[in-house]
């Protein structure tokens, strides 16, 4: 029996998933905007109104459950996608209105990876803000709608130094940049637009908001920590070797 849809609000599609994943005891998160919208309800958050997509993420040896999850909710797996790219990412159908979930196990792989892997437990519902916050700052192409949610969620929570659910964790972002020299240069890279351009891509921006101090505070932070070895020898490299992945067409409609 196909689950009627009809009428039902993306938001309402998701709580659905996540319910039934945990009532099998499969952890599923959600991530990109959808994600953001649960925690952000600042000034400048409206535009989150406009996500419908969702995406989440997963764990590579619970992927039996997952398929049990999507199956009960009457959603087909795409066997295409999922031959493809099925040992990082699955994409599943629901049967009602052709509307597709996809799903990144273990790790978010785009221009970057970072590795959720011990951190899903953070949240009940999403990744936690600190990923939110990294899966929007590792875009190297950025665009006005990834810099408008970054700054809904920098503009809604504190710094801190712990994985407290609202807190962003600056000790977590400045080790993982410590360690990937590609990671660095396109997270400081964006830190560093904007802020002086803050005001040129987000018009009607409000100078006196405490955003960019926060921002400030983030980039010393990643700049102040002791980097590795290895990013030391990659740093001697430089731009004359790519540092991210190039994400294909179709693989970026989470953010």
């Amino acid at each position: 029996m196909i689950m009627s849809e009809k009428g039902t609000t993306s938001t309402e599609k998701a709580m659905r998933i996540l319910q039934r994943a945990e009532s099998r005891k499969v952890t599923l998160r959600l991530v990109g905007g959808m994600a953001i919208r649960l925690h952000c309800h600042g000034t400048h958050s409206s535009h989150l109104r406009e996500y419908g997509d969702i995406d989440v993420c997963g764990l590579k040896k619970e992927e039996m459950g997952i398929f049990a999850v999507f199956q009960e909710l009457s959603y087909s797996p795409n066997s295409r996608f999922n031959l493809l790219y099925g040992e990082t990412r699955l994409q599943f159908i629901h049967e009602g209105d052709n509307r597709n979930v996809d799903v990144f196990l273990d790790k978010f792989k785009m221009e970057h990876t970072l590795d959720f892997r011990q951190r899903l437990e953070l949240d009940d519902l999403t990744i936690s803000v600190t990923d939110l916050l990294l899966t929007k700052l590792q875009i190297v192409r950025i665009t006005e709608k990834d810099l408008r949610d970054i700054v809904a969620i920098v503009e809604d929570h504190e710094l801190g130094h712990s994985d407290n659910r609202e807190t962003i964790n600056l000790d977590y972002i400045a080790e993982l940049c410590s360690r990937d020299w590609g990671l660095h240069k396109t997270v400081t890279g964006n830190l560093k637009m904007m802020s002086a351009h803050i005001e040129e891509v987000l018009p009607g921006f409000k100078s006196g908001s405490e955003l960019l101090p926060r921002l400030d505070t983030i980039l010393k932070s990643i700049l102040a920590r002791r980097k590795t070895v290895r990013w030391r020898v990659r740093n001697l490299i430089g731009e004359k070797m790519r540092w991210y992945e190039i994400v294909s067409v179709g693989e970026g409609e989470v953010y």
